[in-house]
């Protein structure tokens, strides 16, 4: 009996350990299984990652070495070799530059930046806008409640890609009014920073609209400015990869007409800003009438300005400082399409679209496609392009008939 029980006994220990030791293996097969691979969560799945475009804009007389990155209209480039003069976007899948994705909020793709959520300064005092404007953090949203808030207001906080920075209205069907001091000095609003949204409020009796200084990848949209000394608004100091649309833009120039543009892009030369002004786009605004300069002056230095589905009414544009016409280039590669201008028997307009060269090596590589301007004069041309500036154009209409195109425009 003893013997039977210690064989009973022995047989029902190795079975107990060959378990433990199964169980084991399971457990550490399962470890091995989840560190293999980060788990998702609910913050994670799902979430598109913007690239980090802090690399210099690519520059076509520059020349760039095997890894180098640059950025170019809205996403990060890297370069599989050496390279000069190729740009990216066009060298296709096994060309020299390897697109390592869209940079973010901004950047003229039709994509909307990420909007924070419920992290919000209400604000309904003009006391309470001048220290949201100061003391905003990325991720925050200032929201105004109807009614009009004077002073000339400025932010230098920089918002990110994931978290922007929003000032809104309360209520869009009721937008709140920012608005200067007079039409002769300051600005409504002015903006030195990275990734703002800016929507659904009104700005007005300013010398100057909405700047953005050094304000890349931010956001102008559904907003209305008029009533303004000099221009509405002014992509200025380097801004790059920026909107404004589904606007209106009116009445500008009330100080002084051949300053009155409708939006600005870059400055001139000589100006003591950054004149690398790229990739920004306009889009879906309403200009006129009475902006009393050109509706869109795009300035030498300033690369891949994209202006599509906008509409122009002449009225209002005075010739004061050469402005002569809707749009004037004076930088390189901009893209002007499906737009549609209406001369409304301003004899002032000389061309519906015009080319300038400021600088040697600018004005040049412009297209223009798919434009309806309603010219009522026949000897206003739908593009002149003048000195050594040069476009391409294809399916661009003018209603009468008349004169279409005069200087260095290939027609396509």
């Amino acid at each position: 009996m003893t013997k039977s029980r210690l064989r009973t006994g022995w047989l029902k220990r190795p079975i107990t350990v060959l378990s433990a030791l199964l169980l084991l293996l399971s457990t550490l097969f399962t470890w091995g299984h989840a560190s293999a691979e980060s788990p998702i969560t609910s913050s994670t799945a799902g979430m598109a990652v913007s690239a980090d475009c802090s690399a210099a804009p690519w520059n076509a007389s520059s020349s760039y070495s095997g890894g180098a990155e640059v950025t170019h209209a809205g996403k990060l480039w890297k370069a599989k070799w050496w390279t000069s003069g190729e740009e990216p976007g066009t060298t296709g899948q096994w060309g020299v530059w390897e697109d390592k994705g869209a940079c973010g909020p901004g950047n003229g793709d039709g994509t909307s930046p990420p909007v924070p959520s419920d992290d919000v300064i209400a604000c309904s005092t003009t006391s309470c806008l001048q220290s949201a404007l100061k003391n905003v953090v990325p991720g925050k949203r200032i929201v105004l409640a109807p009614g009009t808030y004077i002073g000339s207001f400025s932010s230098t906080v920089k918002g990110t890609a994931q978290q922007p920075i929003v000032i809104e209205s309360q209520d869009p069907v009721n937008p709140a009014i920012i608005s200067g001091y007079s039409i002769g000095s300051g600005y409504s609003l002015r903006i030195q920073g990275d990734y703002w949204l800016i929507r659904h409020l009104k700005f007005t009796n300013a010398q100057k609209g909405i700047l953005l200084d050094n304000a890349n990848y931010s956001r102008i949209t559904d907003v209305e400015v008029y009533n303004i000394g000099y221009e509405a608004v002014h992509f200025r100091d380097g801004t790059s990869n920026s909107i404004i649309e589904n606007s209106r833009i009116h009445n500008t120039g009330k100080t002084g007409p051949g300053f009155g543009e409708g939006v600005y892009v870059g400055s001139a030369e000589g100006a003591s800003y950054n004149q690398n002004t790229h990739y920004n786009t306009i889009r879906n605004v309403v200009f006129g009438p009475n902006i009393t300069a050109e509706h869109i002056d795009i300035k030498e230095r300033s690369i891949g300005t994209l202006v599509e589905n906008c509409t122009f009414y002449g009225e209002g544009i005075s010739g004061a400082n050469y402005a002569d016409s809707f749009i004037d280039v004076k930088g390189n590669n901009a893209v002007i399409r499906n737009n549609t201008a209406y001369q409304n028997g301003n004899n002032v307009i000389i061309d519906a679209f015009q080319l300038h060269e400021i600088v040697p090596g600018w004005g040049i590589n412009n297209t223009f496609t798919g434009n309806t301007v309603y010219l009522s004069d026949p000897a206003v041309y739908v593009i002149g392009a003048y000195n050594n500036t040069s476009a391409t154009a294809s399916q661009n209409t003018r209603s009468p008939a008349g004169n279409m195109y005069k200087g260095n425009v290939t027609v396509q």
